[in-house]
């Protein structure tokens, strides 16, 4: 068992950004670990609108800003194929690293950079952005383009509006559920999770799959770091909203089942999985949990690691007896610069690479797009002809009745980022009750909003 969890956890530290065959490296979105953008101004800029035209069909090149281009080959998949669609628009990507990516790119378009398709981490990024007036709203371009219907998108363009205008494309959308080990729940003779659990009964679940101690210990669940690992279970059901403090009273009894299975022993402290940076995936493959709640784009990093158990998924368990009506997750928004010099060729970019072509690469990757069709979700459900240790049926978690986003659109969501990052430590560390916490959680993000 040591060897092989040795090995595991030699293969987790060299492969944990690693992508399926043929789709490049990259680091993962997630929830709650977005990069804090550079300062931005209290006030909204005015929107200014992309220029409606009909792109002229003449040589053109146009900037897109994006980060981890070098190691991630479906950009180039889809660079390549746009490029073979529109010979006459040449695609300069602008790379920058990603863990600097939301403050460098503030900075450069602060100097009015000519990016014509900026990428975005999140919402709080976008939002900055939106503040200081660098990117383009893009009504006019939506309203006057027949061929693009947003409801392909199961709500998340209305969703990436802010102030009544839409700023954004959702290219990714990173839907959140319990990844769980077959093998270890097959060995301790439970059955599998299912949709619509409650919380009490994850707990309950995450009691018999415990064993062990030491080294050898199996924590029947993994709750990462992210304050999203607890937020997300009733921003699911539309209880919570990250923007809204009315909404957070409901975190209440989730920290607290939450704090009662760290107090159990079925979860690893938060204090020791902070201050010891373990990342989850390594504590997924060594086998040495269970269950674990993160986003799909898990899904990539399972198949292309993990060979030796089999892992299925589920919907976030949830005290509200909703099953999977609902997605909840993170967004990649994709935008055009505000001095962008080729306004109508970055909306042709960005409607195809957020559209079904660049949907259809993402999902031969493994990795959830914006974008939902048929065709995508089969893509996704033959994912164990290829990878066998792959569940089937996983097209039913790509796109639900509605898709949420985990940071709804908001000016001060990056203030209100860190304010949230700064309670959930302190309420996870048990320096504050969770009561107390969520208390403080309000009154200062409610502060916050009243500036």
């Amino acid at each position: 068992m040591k060897k092989r969890r040795l090995a595991a956890g030699i293969m987790a530290a060299t492969m944990v950004v690693g992508m399926l065959a043929g789709c490049g490296g990259g680091s993962s979105s997630g929830g709650g670990d977005s990069t804090t953008a550079a300062p931005v101004e209290t006030t909204t800029a005015a929107p200014v609108q992309a220029e409606v035209k009909e792109a002229t069909g003449e040589d053109v090149t146009i900037k897109v800003a994006l980060w981890d281009y070098s190691n991630t080959a479906y950009y180039k998949t889809m660079i390549d194929a746009f490029q073979a669609k529109y010979p006459n628009v040449k695609v300069e990507v602008v790379e920058f690293t990603a863990d600097e990516y939301d403050n460098v790119v503030v900075t450069q378009l602060s100097s009015k950079q000519d990016f014509d398709v900026v990428f975005t981490k999140g919402t709080p990024a976008l939002s900055a952005l939106i503040k200081q007036g660098h990117i383009y709203a893009l009504d006019d371009l939506i309203a006057s383009d027949s061929s693009f219907d947003k409801s392909n998108y199961s709500g998340l363009v209305d969703q990436l509006s802010l102030d009544g205008h839409t700023y954004a494309l959702p290219f990714r959308y990173d839907n959140n559920l319990i990844f769980y080990n077959k093998d270890l729940f097959d060995a301790a003779g439970v059955p599998y999770p299912e949709d619509g659990m409650t919380m009490k009964e994850y707990h309950e679940l995450a009691a018999k799959l415990t064993s062990g101690d030491g080294n050898e210990k199996v924590y029947g669940a993994h709750i990462h770091t992210w304050p999203s690992n607890v937020y997300q279970y009733p921003n699911r059901t539309e209880k919570f909203n990250f923007a809204d403090p009315t909404t957070y009273e409901n975190l209440i009894p989730y920290y607290n089942e939450i704090l009662a299975m760290q107090d159990e022993g079925l979860v690893q402290d938060y204090g020791v999985l902070k201050s010891s940076n373990i990342h989850y995936s390594g504590v997924f493959y060594n086998q040495q949990a269970a269950m674990l709640q993160i986003g799909t784009w898990y899904i990539n990093m399972l198949c292309e690691n993990v060979k030796d158990f089999n892992w299925g998924a589920c919907a976030l368990p949830n005290d509200e007896g909703m099953a999977n009506e609902n997605c909840i997750g993170g967004v990649t928004p994709v935008s055009i610069g505000a001095y962008a010099k080729h306004p109508a060729e970055a909306w042709q970019f960005m409607t195809f690479v957020c559209g079904e072509e660049g949907a259809k690469t993402l999902a031969e990757c493994g990795i959830v797009p914006g974008y939902s069709s048929d065709a995508v979700g089969a893509i996704f459900d033959a994912l164990p002809q290829t990878y066998p240790n792959a569940p089937e049926g996983l097209s039913k978690y790509l796109s639900c009745e509605k898709n949420v986003m985990e940071q709804p659109m908001n000016a001060k969501n990056k203030e209100i980022d860190t304010i949230m990052q700064e309670q959930h430590s302190a309420i996870m560390t048990k320096s504050v009750s969770a009561e107390e916490g969520v208390q403080q959680l309000i009154d200062r993000v409610t502060e916050l909003l009243a500036e």
